[in-house]
């Protein structure tokens, strides 16, 4: 274990920042030297079905939306946050971050000078407010809830200057960052807006602007040019990018949805330049270490990252076999998760099991680990949970009720060889324990829809990636909701609700973790779901491209930031 968790020993900085000195400086050096005549070509998994990053999307697609958008900070590859449109961060208990004695908070941002849009259009202080009035119209219904759901208002006193006020205190709210209050074009999308507020038009017709995709327009690094769906996203260097223009004057994001094709692609040499993003696994890596590296084409990196976790549906409608709502039943899979075989048959014994979402050096990991409840491999004690909740092993070997009736659990996961190998090997442990396993492999594009993965019947594989957040009841999926929130299992607890809300409007850092501890040991008591082992992210990227790094900033919920994919991308350059 100690081996393992050097691979994730990335440095994991909480984003309290009124500990950290202000900072008022760019995230990168500008420099005076002019773009390259050059494409550089990457590879993603996942094609987005909008280039808005605060639209909830499955699948992070912040990695694809980013290089066309910016916001009002980044977080760089140590885990730190840095003005990015702002000219500085708000400091807590300065004029910038004032805390009012009734809980009530008001951050200040100073925007830059001359800040554009891709169009040219200028880019001020009114396009977040715009913004912040898209995002909690509750008739949309398209946008990630938080931290949108703890503010009054956004209030722009003169073109400069976006003054944020909280109904409540928010530890994040001097470094908002993308999927926060990331502004929109007014000046393109006010009319329209106007048109649905009033009648005159829907949501959907709002949400289906040509806006949100072929054409859209933001201030990130590169300009999007073209978008073949299903194919790739080609955007150029934008003159006017608030840290400076990029040095590789051309971008293409490939769409690869088979990762042996990315890993032909890579090997066959000439077209890919940086891979990332899912479109490569572990399997890939080790082959790239043998046969790519030593050669000295370039550079794989395998670093864990996010948990992998089965959510367990919990929603009567949906759950699939009944008995998956009786706590001795999802006790004695537990029981009977075999993380080692797991670990052996997916990364040949080098990945990093856990029972818990929690990254493993985050200051309250010690504490999570204390509080939580285990559930180490017995299938002894698996077969009496089973018993006692009335089954037992039929003819076959496989636990049935008294009239015969066997139980069984659906377990579905995306199209994709680690992910499928992962649930071969997890359902052999399970049915060698005594319960029937009904696989399902589901396309991408179907099983990365919303409302598919609220309703997965029995267990659906996922990231844990909305830490405290995931099982609030106002994060549960409904279809009058569009299927938003991160609570895919449906499962509720108000001592989980009241220890996120308390957890979400803590300021102090020990406070927080603790509260974070006992959210996860209600999460470890009543088993919406499992956490199998922490997912590999597999990058790779060419000799001749500089700029990339091994080193990357992990996250969890609200309380850790994980670096912002592509954070510097306008400083990258080719030898």
């Amino acid at each position: 274990m100690q081996h393992s968790l050097g691979l994730f020993g990335v440095v994991l900085v909480l984003l309290i920042v009124s500990c950290a000195p202000a900072q008022s400086q760019a995230p990168g050096a500008v420099s005076d030297q002019p773009a390259q005549s050059r494409t550089m070509v990457v590879a993603h998994r996942y094609e987005p079905a909008n280039l808005a990053p605060k639209v909830l999307q499955s699948n992070g697609p912040l990695n694809t939306t980013r290089p066309f958008n910016a916001t009002l900070s980044l977080i760089d590859d140590k885990g730190l946050a840095r003005p990015y449109l702002a000219e500085a961060l708000p400091q807590l208990n300065t004029d910038a971050w004032r805390v009012f004695p009734d809980g009530r908070m008001e951050t200040t941002y100073v925007l830059r000078d001359h800040l554009t849009w891709h169009d040219g259009a200028p880019l001020t202080a009114a396009d977040f407010a715009f913004a912040s009035r898209v995002y909690k119209d509750s008739g949309l219904g398209m946008f990630i809830s938080i931290p949108q759901d703890a503010i009054d208002a956004v209030l722009t006193p003169d073109p400069l200057t976006v003054i944020v006020q909280w109904r409540t205190p928010n530890a994040r709210a001097g470094s908002l960052g993308f999927e926060d209050v990331d502004p929109l074009p007014s000046h393109l999308l006010e009319a329209s807006f106007t048109d649905y507020t009033e009648g005159r038009s829907t949501a959907e017709e709002f949400m289906a602007d040509t806006f949100w995709t072929t054409d859209y327009v933001g201030a990130g690094p590169y300009r999007l040019e073209r978008w073949d769906p299903g194919v790739q996203l080609e955007g150029t260097a934008f003159a006017g990018h608030v840290l400076g223009s990029p040095k590789i004057d051309r971008l293409v994001v490939r769409i690869f949805l088979d990762e042996n094709q990315t890993l032909a692609t890579v090997l066959a040499g000439g077209t890919l330049d940086y891979t990332c993003c899912n479109s490569l696994r572990f399997a890939q890596h080790v082959t790239l270490k043998r046969e790519w590296e030593p050669s000295g084409k370039g550079t794989p990196v395998a670093r864990p990252s996010t948990a992998v976790f089965l959510f367990l549906q919990q929603r009567p409608e949906y759950v699939g076999h009944d008995a998956l709502l009786d706590l001795r039943v999802r006790q004695a899979l537990a029981h009977a998760i075999d993380r080692q075989a797991i670990n052996d048959g997916v990364f040949d014994g080098l990945g990093v099991p856990t029972e818990t979402p929690v990254p493993p050096n985050v200051p309250f990991s010690p504490e999570v680990d204390r509080q939580m409840t285990k559930y180490p491999l017995d299938l002894n004690r698996a077969s009496a949970l089973m018993s006692q909740a009335g089954f037992t092993r039929d003819a076959e070997g496989l636990f049935a009720d008294g009239q015969g009736r066997r139980f069984y659990v659906d377990f579905a996961v995306q199209a994709a060889s680690e992910i499928e190998r992962m649930q071969t090997v997890l359902s052999d442990s399970w049915k060698r324990a005594g319960f029937e396993v009904r696989p399902v492999v589901v396309a991408p594009p179907v099983f990365t829809r919303l409302e598919t993965r609220h309703t997965l019947p029995g267990l659906g594989y996922a990231f844990f990636t909305a830490g405290e957040a995931t099982f609030q009841s106002t994060q549960i999926g409904t279809a009058a909701n569009g299927w938003s929130g991160f609570n895919r299992s449906g499962w509720t607890s108000p001592e989980y609700d009241q220890l996120s809300d308390a957890s979400s409007t803590t300021l102090n850092l020990t406070e927080r973790g603790s509260y974070i501890a006992q959210i996860m040991a209600l999460v470890s008591e009543n088993l919406p779901g499992y956490a199998l082992y922490y997912s590999q992210n597999v990058i790779s990227w060419v000799d001749s491209l500089q700029g990339p790094t091994a080193q990357e900033s992990s996250e969890f919920g609200q309380t850790v930031r994980g670096t912002t994919p592509y954070w510097d991308i306008h400083e990258w350059r080719f030898r």
